[in-house]
């Protein structure tokens, strides 16, 4: 039985806040051809400094899941909550300052091709905070040497390998304080250097609170004990399948 709370009756004794970072309830989707398959009747919550690890499908990589958890992405049926808010029925400045509170890993690279790369990593915290620029590089390059990089890359798309691409990646999800972390197959390419520095700024990450989303097609990455995923799903098809459900993370 679910037990209806008013989002004024979110705080516990202590003034904490219990609204989940992020809620699909009941999310379906209509086939696309930018994905691989819809959603079908997606229903989970994750609170922050939660884990959710997904097994994705063979062949079956491009899913709906981050665009519609990000609010860039309609669903057919069903709702999807950012901090207890439906993304659709945000105004559209204000649903633009709660995605600047969303780092990711895209599963297709998403930078802007008329800046560099250094340009883009700095963008969103540019836009969405009011640090100064230099509070933003410096953690950014401090980020960019924690990934293997020697330092903020300033370097054109197209002059950049795919590895450090991947590495810059990185850099941008990770940078400032995001509520929630969406990582999209994060190690394709770089396995299995990239584990340390990654599994350090998410452990980092989650305990400041973020809540972190990581798809992943890789054995290695699913079987990893150290994750410590707060919940395990699988994809089947259209459908997501609790594997493993924890109470610790």
């Amino acid at each position: 039985m679910s037990v209806f709370i008013k989002k004024s009756e979110m705080r516990d004794y202590f003034g904490v806040d219990h609204t989940p970072v992020l809620a699909f309830k009941g999310v379906s989707t209509e086939p696309d051809p930018r994905f691989d398959s819809p959603l079908w009747d997606v229903t989970f919550t994750l609170s922050r400094g939660e884990l959710l690890l997904i097994r994705l499908e063979r062949g079956r990589f491009r899913l709906p899941l981050a665009d519609l958890a990000a609010g860039v992405l309609e669903p057919g049926q069903g709702t999807v909550e950012f901090f207890g808010e439906n993304w659709l029925r945000m105004l559209p400045d204000y649903s633009s300052t709660q995605r600047g509170k969303i780092g990711r890993v895209f599963e297709d690279h998403g930078w802007i091709s008329n800046l560099d790369i250094g340009e883009n990593i700095i963008l969103a915290q540019r836009h969405h905070s009011n640090r100064s620029d230099s509070e933003i590089e410096a953690e950014a390059t401090q980020l960019a040497k924690m990934f293997g990089l020697p330092g903020l890359p300033h370097r054109t798309l197209t002059g950049m390998h795919r590895e450090d691409l991947g590495r810059s990646a990185f850099i941008r999800a990770f940078l400032g304080n995001s509520a929630l972390i969406i990582l999209e197959r994060p190690t394709r390419n770089l396995f299995p250097g990239i584990m340390p520095p990654l599994m350090n700024a998410i452990r980092t990450a989650r305990n400041r609170g973020s809540a972190v989303i990581w798809t992943t097609s890789e054995d290695r990455v699913w079987s990893e004990s150290g994750i410590h995923a707060t919940l395990k799903c699988t994809m089947f098809g259209s459908r997501m399948n609790v594997i493993k459900e924890s109470d610790n993370g």
